[in-house]
This record gives C-alpha cells, structure tokens and sequence, in this order.
C-alpha cells in the first residue's frame, strides 16, 4: 500500500474516524523548550493528549495526529505508527502542539532532553536532561493507542475543508529579523510592523485552516472533529507556571469539541476531536506581551470561535469521495547545494539560542542581562553563514522525514521543526505553483512534524541571528533544502510517481521502547485539610490529601479531581482535571493540593471535592458557593452635571484567595471580561438612593450637581450573575 503510486480508487468512498489517548505522564520531569533547571513540573492543570484521525479511501489510508508536546521525536512517532497494522511513518502525519509545558527526557536524541543548571550554580551549563526510558516507552504506547482507536473507529465519512483569518492574536516576536526580508536592517528591539511595506498582517501568519470530519451514521451526517492549523507558540504560559498544560490550545480544542458534539447531537460513545497541531509558528506567539493561563484561556477560546466558523463553512462542501494521496521521503542534512547555498553537515547552535526568547530568557540571560539577539558575524562564511557559533556539541537528527499529503483540494506539507511565517509562505508558494494543474488549490503547513530538528527562517532571517536564527541548526539554507525536497515531493504526487529515494536513516538513535510502566501509586489516600465551608466565584477551593508522589495516583484517562454539584440528594460532576479550570500540585512527599476556579457566572450552590485514585476514593466536605464580592466600582470621565461610573471584574493576575499578593499572572485559570456589560448601580446622591442600568457602554450615570455628595455603598453595584462590590466606594 505505502509503495503505491496512484491515487485512492476513484470509485471508492471515504472512511472516518477518530481517537485519542492521554500522553500526561508523571510530574518531576523537566518542561521541554526552557531548557531551565527551575522549569521542572510539580502538577497539572490540563491533560495532554494526542488525538488522532484516520483517513481511508480505497487502498490509501493516513493518520493526521497532533498531540500536546513540545516536538516530535522522530524515533518515537516511527516506532509507535509501526505498532498499529497498516500504519508506519510513512503514513502517519504527528504535529506537535508546541506546549512548553509538556515533558522533556522521551526524546531519541539527547540534545533535546537537555537542561541548563540554573537552580544552584547557573554558571556551570551543566546538561542535567537524559532519556528517560520508561517516559519514552510511555509516550510510544499512548500514541500507538490513539492511532489505534482512530483506525477502529473508521466508517463512512465526509471531509471538507474551511479557512479563516486570526488577525487580532499573534505578533511576530523577531520583528527585526523579518524585516531583513525586505532589505531593512534594524537594530535588535528598534524595528516597528509600520516598516513592513506589505503591512501588519505580512508580519505574521492570520491564516487558520480547519479540515471537517463527518461520519455517517444511521444515514445522517454526524460530525466528529476536524484537523486544525494556526501559527502561534505554545508559550502563553511562561516558564514559571510549573504545570502540564497545553498552553492556548486546551481551551481551544476543549471548546471545539463540547461545541462540535452539542451541535451535531453527537452520542457520549462517539469520540470527538480537535486535532490541532501547529503550523508556522518559529516567530509567532500570543504570548510576548500579556501571558499567564488566563490569558491562554482567552487565546484559546478566541481560536474556537474561528475555528467553529471555519468548520461551519466547511460544512457547506463536504466531500464523499475527496482525493486522498501522499509522499514521503528522509532527506539528509550533508552538505548538498541549494539555491540558496550549501547546506551544513553538522548543527551548530548561535549564541543568541541561550539567552532566550522573548517569552522567557534563558540561562545566559540570567546571568549577563542582555539578550544576544541580532549579534552576528560582520561576514558570513560558509554554510553557517555569520552565525556566532557555540562551542557546544550537538546530537542531534541529521536526516529528516518530510511528506505531502493530499486531502481534497489541498496539499498539506510537513516541516519538521519550526518555520518562519515567511520561510512557510515561500514553502506554500512553491508547492503549490509544483501543483498547478492538480486541482489543488492552496497549501498548508504543518509544524513540527514527524520530528524535531529545531528552527527554519528564511536565508535573509538567519543572516540577522534572532533567536530563530541561532536555533535554525543546519545553516543558512536549509530551509531551502527542505522547500526544494516538497517540491520534488509535490511534482511526484501530481504526476504519479514515485517520490524521491529516502536518505537511509534509523531515526531512533538506539532508542529501545521496552521499559516498564510506571507506578500506579499508593493503595490508601488520607484527607489532609477541607475546603472551607463558604467561598465564592473567582476564589480557589481547595482540598489537600496525602497519597503516592509524582501523581502516581492519577488514572489515566479518568478524572482524577472531580467537582461535583449538589442537586436535590443527588451528587452530579460539574468539571473535572480533564477539563480546563482545576489545577492539582504535588509534592515529594505525596501531599496533594487541588483546587478550583469557579468562573464569574458559575452556578451558585453546594459543592464537594470528589477525588478518585487508581487504588483509593476520597470525599471533601461539602462547601458553598457564592457570588463574588469583589467587583470593584471605577469612576470615569463625564459630561458637567454628569457621574458616571464602571464596574471593572477582579483581575485575572490577582489571586484573590489569599488576601491581595503582589500581581501574579498564573494566578488565575480562567478568562473573564475586563469589566461588567449589565448589571445595576444604586448610588447614594446626598444619602438618596438613584438605581440605574448599564448603558450601551458598559458605563452607569446618573445626573448628579457637582456640589452633591456621590458614593455607592457595599454591595450596591451588581452584575447580571449577583456579583457585586464588597466596599463603599465614595464617588465625590
């Protein structure tokens, strides 16, 4: 089947279907893509997944798999397709998500599991990272698992593709290396997108492409999820939110998937997914400016939104028999020419790669307080071109898979690693001019696939050393070699050949996948401390036992923390820690903590902690729910004779359980408005009280004298939910 040259039968009709498996693994490991010492995970605020989609017509069949990790090694990914019959590497697409906040130490080349010393002597760069075998065997089994369960899921199906823009997210975080694209050098830090002469939106990739699925079943169309792509960093949370997580794509895909089943009706059996894997994304974040899980939340469900219209467009083309072919091939990294120049033989990492990015500096940063980006060479020479090379050693990938698939009317290109958003429209550009005459349409990328080999910015990007040039390992042009090699993969595709010989190459480095599993915890837990009785929304409720370290204690697959509502004399789960707002930590000595977000608007009433190990059960006191009281009455400007006020949310960076700390930007877990849109303001004018309603922007006025005395008092300022503020407030 992998051998073949032609195209799925053209009288055969498509097959569907999905799957996942939780990839979480203990905590304790360090996160992969700091490279700090005190990046190390203590617990979990979201689980990590990989989910999966098969795609079968006639006698071609692919898996399209994103998964919530940093990279993909390249070892891993291939032994674990290798698993499931009709599968290898050859026909499995795996795209990280590029969370930062998933585990390091699984990687088949060693390089990648490093971590500099940065707790007790950060000057010593020791390589603290190793393989750990049985996280690799782990990570092997899980996504073997998920392929697995997509490929039994398989049944007639649809496909159809949608495209949005997302311009109002991302920003380039190299600002200055790409503008070298166009010719202008700028310093490090002084460029500006107005220099663009393209504009702003040429500055990043808006471009978010969504591939529906649909199953038929009982003769209906059922939607089942969608493979999905957008350029942005898996860094809206730092480095200092020491928890799984993943980053903006959790509440992405989570919102996707609750809002894709209720639309389609789509039975509890049926698994639903949002395989959103990335793109483009080497120089764009959501993350430089404004960071935290909060903040990743607000990314995430703004992505849902586009992503749910994108799918809905789809559905108005859905594709029974859609054309469905790929290649694949390995190229080597040995020398060989470009148009661009000589690729290296060997990957040398820039000085800039150790003080960091802009979303979190790195161990030299530490120490000398100056980011190294945009320093270089006065000449280039050579295939590393003007880099600054560090002495360090690499081991790292030399030769690297690359594929084409064709879903429908668009080609899917694999880069495995991070490309420029200009580096991936110079790739998409001359794939599809390959393709013309295909009735391939458009092109997209998808990042970080089928192994990791680090960056890919553009020739001109590489000559300015950001950080993603100092990251992009095998010199100036090789992210040539790898345009040129898709292309040769693109014109085998549409003329029916073969494609290229593969590089012969053994991905796995040695890498056995054979280890034992880990632990299944401690047989008995013990109640710590209770929640309290009474807490309100916006608050953590928190219950903390004794049990296994490492979370040992946690099933996979299975909710591990529950949160249930009381409902007459019944007890229902209302969120869990497989969803987005309960957060748990633990520490060496097996003493967990869980808490809580109850969001602005969440149900008032009685709850408990349901906590469900894999050898023991444990019930938390019940507690109360009540309306926050920590809206806060702001004043702003209005006409003579005017007042006017608004009622501003408590900020996402406060976390208000423990008294009023110091701004923290991992404090809260959930999104909520800057202010309040309805509610009511009753004010005391000269110890009169005047009740008035929110006018159409979000402001509360009343006509007052400027001699007459203003105030509101406690709990006279609600929102549409009951919250309200918890102080008077004198207005004038």
């Amino acid at each position: 089947m992998l051998a073949s040259c032609t195209p799925a039968n053209a009288s055969s009709k498509l097959e569907v279907g999905v799957g996942r498996a939780d990839i979480t693994p203990p905590t304790g490991y360090y996160m992969m893509g700091w490279v700090r010492s005190d990046a190390r995970v203590i617990g979990q605020q979201t689980r990590l997944w990989a989910r999966a989609i098969v795609l079968k017509r006639g006698d071609r069949k692919v898996a399209l798999v994103s998964e919530d990790l940093n990279g993909i090694p390249g070892g891993m990914m291939a032994t674990a397709a290798g698993r499931v019959p009709g599968f290898s590497q050859r026909n499995v697409l795996d795209s990280a998500s590029h969370t930062h906040a998933a585990p390091t130490g699984f990687y088949n080349f060693p390089t990648y599991n490093t971590v500099f010393n940065t707790i007790n002597s950060p000057t010593d760069f020791q390589l603290t990272g190793s393989l750990d075998p049985r996280l690799y065997a782990f990570e092997v089994r899980q996504l073997a698992k998920a392929i697995r369960r997509a490929n039994s899921d398989l049944g007639p199906g649809k496909v159809g593709w949608g495209e949005v823009q997302i311009t109002n997210l991302t920003k380039n975080r190299s600002l200055e290396a790409h503008l070298y694209d166009h010719g202008i050098h700028e310093p490090y830090g002084t460029g500006t997108v107005s220099q663009d002469p393209k504009g702003r939106l040429h500055t990043i990739d808006p471009q978010a492409n969504v591939l529906r699925v649909d199953k038929i079943m009982g003769g209906h169309d059922v939607p089942v999820g969608m493979w999905s792509t957008f350029a942005n960093h898996g860094t809206v949370n730092h480095f200092q939110f020491t928890f799984y997580n993943e980053d903006h794509h959790g509440p992405a895909t989570h919102l996707v998937e609750r809002a894709i089943r209720r639309r389609g009706h789509v039975t509890r059996g049926q698994d639903v997914i949002d395989a959103y894997g990335n793109t483009d994304e080497g120089d764009q974040s959501a993350g430089v400016d404004h960071w935290g899980p909060a903040v990743a939340d607000h990314v995430g469900t703004v992505e849902a939104r586009k992503f749910m219209a994108a799918w809905r467009q789809a559905g108005r083309h859905m594709n029974r028999a859609p054309d469905l072919d790929l290649r694949w091939t390995r190229m080597c990294f040995c020398g060989q020419d470009t148009a661009a120049g000589p690729v290296a033989n060997n990957g040398v990492f820039g000085q800039a790669e150790f003080t960091g990015s802009e979303e979190g500096r790195g161990p030299l940063f530490d120490i000398t307080r100056v980011p190294f980006e945009g320093d270089h060479l006065p000449v280039g020479a050579g295939a590393q071109g003007d880099k600054i090379q560090t002495p360090i050693p690499l081991n790292i990938p030399k030769a690297v898979p690359l594929m084409t698939v064709r879903v429908g009317d668009r080609l899917i290109a694999s880069i495995p690693g991070e490309m420029t958003a200009e580096m991936g429209r110079r790739v998409r550009h001359a794939v599809e001019q390959a393709a013309q005459g295909s009735g391939i349409r458009r092109a997209v990328i998808s990042g970080l696939a089928n192994e990791y080999a680090d960056y890919f910015t553009t020739p001109q990007e590489y000559d300015a050393q950001h950080y993603e040039g100092a990251a992009t390992v095998y010199g100036r042009a090789s992210s040539v070699a790898l345009e040129e090699t898709l292309v040769k993969l693109t014109h085998a595709m549409v003329a029916g050949r073969k494609a290229p010989k593969p590089y012969p190459y053994d991905p796995r480095n040695g890498v056995g996948a054979k280890a034992p599993k880990f632990p299944t915890g401690t047989k008995n837990g013990k109640l710590v401390k209770q929640p309290r009785r009474r807490t309100s929304r916006l608050l953590h409720p928190t219950v903390v036992w004794q049990g296994a370290p490492r979370g040992f204690d946690r099933p996979l697959e299975r909710a591990f923390v529950r949160v249930q509502r009381r409902s007459g004399h019944r007890w229902h789960t209302i969120t869990s820690d497989l969803g987005l707002d309960v957060l748990w930590r633990v520490n060496a000595d097996g003493v967990y903590r869980a808490e809580w977000e109850p969001t602005y608007d969440h149900h008032l009433g009685v709850y408990r902690f349901r906590i469900t190990a894999n050898h023991y059960g444990l019930t938390s006191r019940r507690f109360r729910l009540l309306p926050s009281s920590k809206l806060r009455v702001r004043r702003v400007n209005a006409p003579a004779g005017q007042v006017a006020v608004e009622l501003r949310y408590p900020s996402p960076t406060v976390h208000e359980d423990v008294g009023e700390p110091p701004p923290d930007a991992n404090a809260s877990l959930t999104a909520r408005p800057e202010k309040v849109r309805r509610g009511t303001v009753t004010f005391l004018v000269n110890g009169h009280p005047r009740t008035v309603r929110a006018g159409s922007d979000g402001l509360f006025r009343i006509h007052a004298s400027s001699a007459a005395d203003v105030k509101v008092p406690a709990g006279a300022a609600r929102d549409r939910f009951g919250n309200h503020n918890g102080k008077a407030q004198a207005i004038r």
